[in-house]
């Protein structure tokens, strides 16, 4: 996650909501009374932004894999090495399917643990919700929120051919193919908590949120892909011996808090839209023993009072 990419995306947002004020401004040059209305009572609205996902439990995508114990796989026992060496490369007796896809001959690639993923990461991502609030005074309201985002994650590895490239090459020269690895996962997150209005315009002002936040993940794919050869490598958690790994290690509900600030524009008498940044410090609670760590969200919300 790059910070300079969230400070665009907040700079972006901030001179779309200043473009909107200027229109209702003109638009409505009639003074609006303090006690504005669409402040207080019920609102239901949609919220969508971008989400930002801690690196943390990326490493859960990273080739490995756990045992039907819960403890990470080491080399010789990974499902990249299962499926690259044995299931598709040869070793088992079936057709060396790696080689097919390389364009090279049985024999003239190799993969060892030099060649698994260093480094997994999220890639940001659209989020989307519904957020609810009800107003109790001019600036005080309660607020709950659902919200859910389909993350991917990407990472590379290498595959070392033994065949002799065209041409001159350096001494120590290795012929090194570059593979993708990828992992998809859900997240839902449920927000409940208080939102403050600070200022007294009755038509732009700055504010501020928190609360608890109950997140719910689930890892769903999990693959590698060697030129147009495609494989999954989560197929291993189908195994009945991994029933109890799978119910309790690839999907579940993470406790934690989020707070938040933003810009709050009353642009009528039923609608209010918000720019506002959302941190959050909770447990994705996939993989073994995760950890809080903190995740960033950045989006608009539309409200329409009911």
């Amino acid at each position: 996650m790059k910070t300079p990419s969230i400070i665009k995306i907040f700079s972006l947002m901030l001179l779309l909501l200043f473009s909107i004020k200027s229109i209702a401004q003109t638009d409505d040059d009639e003074k609006r009374p303090k006690d504005y209305k669409s402040r207080k009572g019920f609102h239901a609205g949609i919220y969508v932004g971008s989400y930002f996902a801690n690196k943390s439990t990326a490493s859960n995508y990273d080739g490995y894999g756990y045992d039907v114990n819960g403890i990470k796989n080491d080399f010789a026992n990974s499902f990249m090495n299962m499926r690259i060496n044995f299931d598709y490369g040869g070793l088992n007796g079936q057709p060396d399917q790696i080689a097919q896809a390389l364009n090279v001959n049985h024999g003239d690639w190799g993969f060892d643990q030099t060649d698994m993923p260093i480094k997994m990461k999220y890639n940001p991502a659209i989020v989307v919700g519904i957020h609810t609030m009800y107003g109790f005074t001019q600036k005080d309201a309660l607020i709950f929120n659902a919200t859910g985002t389909k993350l991917t994650v990407n990472g590379d590895f290498s595959i070392t051919l033994n065949t002799t490239p065209v041409g001159p090459t350096q001494p120590g020269y290795q012929n090194i193919k570059a593979c993708a690895i990828t992992g998809g996962e859900q997240r839902v997150m449920f927000q409940m908590g208080y939102r403050r209005i600070l200022g007294d315009d009755d038509l732009f002002n700055f504010f501020i949120e928190g609360g608890a936040e109950l997140t719910m993940a689930k890892l769903i794919r999990n693959q590698i892909t060697i030129n147009n050869l495609q494989i999954d490598l989560t197929s291993y958690y189908s195994y009945p011996a991994y029933f109890g790994f799978r119910e309790k290690h690839l999907s579940g509900l993470g406790l934690g808090a989020f707070g938040g600030f933003g810009l709050n524009l009353t642009a009528n008498r039923k609608c209010n839209i918000q720019l506002v940044y959302n941190p959050s410090y909770e447990k994705i609670n996939i993989g073994m023993d995760p950890s809080r760590k903190l995740q960033h969200a950045i989006g608009l919300r539309v409200y329409y009072n009911i």
